[in-house]
């Protein structure tokens, strides 16, 4: 009786053992979200304040940095950092010349770094610093949170014009990351893949292919694409998931990260590619999985959406889902119309 009460007892210290080793507990706080080149507003502040060899870089809209900006960020905004190469679909990276172009009118020079940020969670600035990873540049640092999360630590703006900085000859080394950038015949043979898994970045409305309504006007899908719907087999998983949108604008805690990955069936095992409408909502995807998470095989599928219905347009085998068939389509389509009308 002795003998079976002991081993009952070390049969619950085992299974007890083996339990919490499997249930890993990750952070719920969002301050312990940590990456090589991801830094904090009063780090960024601090830094900007006692070293001149730092350059804030406010990607957004020249409007929206007019109203307010880090004093003396400089403002870059798509066009700045996009496609110069003449095709029949825009949304794709800048050649290297236009990329080091940029490097050398914002003032770089080796030895400083870059600090760069935007007004919405740093979408548009991981897409920046996606690009110049893609070319070897990493001479940067991400300000978690952007400009929201600058503000509620109570750090100084302005709506001054910043000094034109001087321009210089720095230049690029010759370096093309392609462990990083899917093209679409990867994407095409991904959809057979079981080993590989597709995620569709964008809203719920592209991801399902319904109309949708922006400046008082209807639209079949987003200016700039060619159809409406998503890429076969794809896993719908918006970008801003990630990010603390309604509150401080900062990527959200690793329990939080984790839970909406394992809810979605995304294995880190696998290897995954992002897209979204023209590759830029996917980069904040991709920073989290591969800076963040350490997931090792992640890829921007740069194209995205806008090459995917481009090519299905000239040949209209490519594989392409729609989720809403064309009679809610319709349906929704005349609501939303009748409703700007009123």
């Amino acid at each position: 009786m002795r003998q079976t009460n002991l081993t009952l007892i070390v049969l619950l210290l085992f299974v007890s053992c083996k339990t919490d080793k499997a249930s890993v507990l990750y952070s719920s706080n969002k301050d312990d979200i940590k990456a090589e080149n991801l830094i904090s507003p009063k780090e960024a502040f601090d830094l900007l304040k006692n070293s001149e060899q730092y350059i804030a870089i406010h990607v957004s809209k020249s409007g929206a940095f007019k109203n307010e900006h880090i004093p003396e960020a400089i403002n870059i905004w798509r066009q700045d950092y996009g496609s110069d190469i003449s095709i029949p679909y825009g949304g794709l990276i800048p050649s290297k010349e236009k990329l080091q172009n940029l490097l050398q009118k914002i003032g770089f020079l080796n030895g400083k770094t870059l600090l760069l940020y935007d007004i919405k969670a740093n979408v548009d600035a991981l897409r920046f610093a996606w690009v110049l990873s893609l070319y070897g540049f990493n001479d940067y640092k991400i300000i978690n949170g952007g400009l929201a999360y600058w503000k509620l630590s109570g750090l100084p703006i302005t709506d001054n014009d910043s000094d034109k900085p001087i321009s210089t000859n720095f230049t690029l080394i010759d370096y093309f990351d392609n462990s990083i950038i899917a093209s679409f015949e990867e994407v095409k043979n991904a959809i057979q893949d079981t080993n590989t898994i597709l995620i569709d970045t964008r809203e719920d409305y592209e991801n399902k292919g319904e109309p949708f309504v922006k400046n008082n006007e209807v639209y079949s899908y987003k200016p700039g694409a060619f159809n409406r719907g998503s890429i076969p087999t794809a896993i719908h998983l918006n970008w801003s998931t990630f990010a603390d949108l309604k509150g401080d604008h900062r990527i959200k805690s690793e329990e939080d990260l984790r839970y909406d990955l394992k809810r979605n069936g995304i294995n880190p095992n696998k290897n995954i590619i992002l897209y979204c409408q023209s590759g830029s909502r996917t980069s904040h995807t991709y920073y989290v999985l591969k800076n963040v998470l350490g997931y090792e095989n992640v890829k921007n599928y740069d194209g995205s959406w806008i090459e995917w219905s481009y090519n299905w347009s000239l040949d209209n085998n490519l594989p392409l889902l729609q989720k809403c068939n064309d009679e809610r389509f319709q349906n929704v389509y005349d609501s939303l119309q009748l409703s700007l009308n009123r």
